[in-house]
């Protein structure tokens, strides 16, 4: 089954203009499922959670058993966008509903910061519902995993304030179009929402995965912990990683005598507590030196046994995976 049907026109206009609105982008099966899909799952209890909410209920959708992910999902949209396809992750994969209270005219957000590439796919759009992107104004990129930008903002860095007199577009999409945009960096907004049903899938090229709902996220996670359970000879060969739920490593300064400690933020998670070595040792990875080279590496200043200690200990807390 074909999803997505990209030309080489779709993608100079996304180097070019940073977006792309593709009329009939995907296939008419796909859209059917894509509509069936949506029928079924209205009555199920829709995700919820720090990083879940706005005036919509959002649903993980279900790919069909036959969908090749890479060949189907991955491949045209890597051409499309020039994401790097051996690093690229699915981080949402969301079934969005429109309440039918829905503000008409809401403010301007930006998706978190592993949203990079922002795919819509319109499943059901009434008349005047349309997407706004600002392409052109305020494109810092949203820091945070969670939905705490627009908290985490002064007053006149708001978007109602930095965008009042940027140059909006108007996209007025229909069912079976694909809109793509740099969901983490590009304000955007949808007006006159009420009714829409929309499928958004999220990627980026950094393996960053918080929500899980990378269908290979769960299989990596697994094979950490066995190779954690195995022979010392799996050990050596594998490859220490920021695991794809791995936020932040955050540095706080407690009030009594500002004595400082650092933690290691993994999604959904307790902090793990590390060291300014671990930290460093963390730091150092770079996805493709296996174990026995990172342990004994000079870069983090640990001792090999300590490194080996540090690696094991935090691929089991969830901070790194061992591929």
């Amino acid at each position: 089954m074909k999803i997505f049907d990209f030309w080489r026109e779709h993608r100079d206009a996304y180097a070019r203009d940073g977006w792309v609105h593709i009329r009939n982008g995907v296939s008419p099966e796909f859209l059917s499922i894509a509509r069936e899909a949506a029928a079924r799952i209205a009555a199920r209890q829709p995700l919820q959670g720090s990083g879940i909410k706005g005036a919509k209920e959002q649903f993980l959708f279900e790919f069909p058993e036959s969908v090749d992910y890479g060949c189907q999902l991955f491949d045209p949209l890597a051409r499309l966008a020039g994401l790097d396809r051996t690093s690229m992750t699915l981080s949402e994969r969301h079934v969005k509903m429109y309440e039918t209270d829905a503000d008409p005219r809401p403010n301007a957000h930006k998706d978190r910061f592993s949203s990079a590439i922002a795919v819509g796919i319109s499943v059901e759009v009434p008349p005047d519902s349309h997407l706004i992107l600002y392409p052109h104004n305020d494109r810092f990129v949203n820091p945070f995993l969670s939905t705490g930008l627009r908290d985490s903002l002064e007053p006149d860095q708001l978007p109602e304030n930095t965008l009042q007199d940027a140059v909006e577009v108007e996209i007025h999409d229909a069912a079976g179009d694909v809109v793509v945009f740099p969901g983490s960096s590009m304000w955007h907004l949808r007006r006159n929402a009420a009714g829409t049903v929309n499928i958004y899938l999220k990627f980026n090229d950094f393996d960053s995965d918080p929500l899980g709902e990378d269908p290979s996220t769960q299989e990596r996670r697994r094979v950490t912990l066995s190779t954690l359970q195995g022979s010392p000879d799996s050990m050596m060969t594998a490859i220490p990683t920021l695991s794809r739920r791995f936020d932040s490593v955050d540095r706080h300064h407690r009030r009594d005598m500002w004595q400082q400690s650092l933690s290691a933020i993994v999604w959904g998670q307790p902090p793990v507590p590390i060291s300014d070595a671990e930290f460093a040792l963390l730091r150092s990875l770079n996805g493709e030196e296996p174990y026995l080279s990172v342990v004994t590496s000079p870069v983090h200043g640990l001792k090999a046994d300590l490194a080996a200690q540090a690696i094991q200990r935090l691929s089991a807390r969830g901070v790194l995976d061992l591929r």
